[in-house]
């Protein structure tokens, strides 16, 4: 049986086969108790590699700038879809699960900042007030 192809820049694949042990702890949930909050999966459907790209580039992609992480959420977005168009062929269930890929997406678009930018700050940047 063939899989779906996910796009990812080099680097991030580079990463996942370089650190593989730490590629795999990474998810779709924040950790611990949120991971029950944001599991990796859609309806049955595992969109964990989607996810393990997505924190991959959240905590190494060199570029922190609002384009950059633009497009990570957006390579998020689509290497979901892609997940669920190659393994659901039932229409009402693809549509479904679309769906909640596209909450997963506006999640991390509109509440991943500080996880994106949270990953870029050097300690003597930051302070308690």
């Amino acid at each position: 049986m063939s899989k779906v192809e996910l796009f990812a820049h080099q680097q991030v694949w580079a990463f996942a086969e370089n650190f593989p042990d730490e590629f795999a702890s990474y998810g779709c949930g924040p950790g611990g108790w949120g991971d029950r909050l944001v599991p990796d999966t859609v309806y049955g459907l595992s969109i964990k590699p989607a996810c393990q790209i997505h924190d991959t580039y959240y905590r190494h992609w060199p570029d922190s700038s609002e384009q950059a992480r633009n497009m990570i959420d957006r390579i998020f977005k689509n290497n979901m879809i892609r997940i669920v168009d190659y393994y659901t062929s039932v229409g009402w269930l693809r549509w479904l699960r679309r769906r909640r890929c596209i909450k997963y997406y506006k999640m991390v678009k509109n509440f991943g900042g500080p996880a994106f930018y949270g990953e870029r700050n050097e300690d003597n940047q930051m302070q308690e007030v």
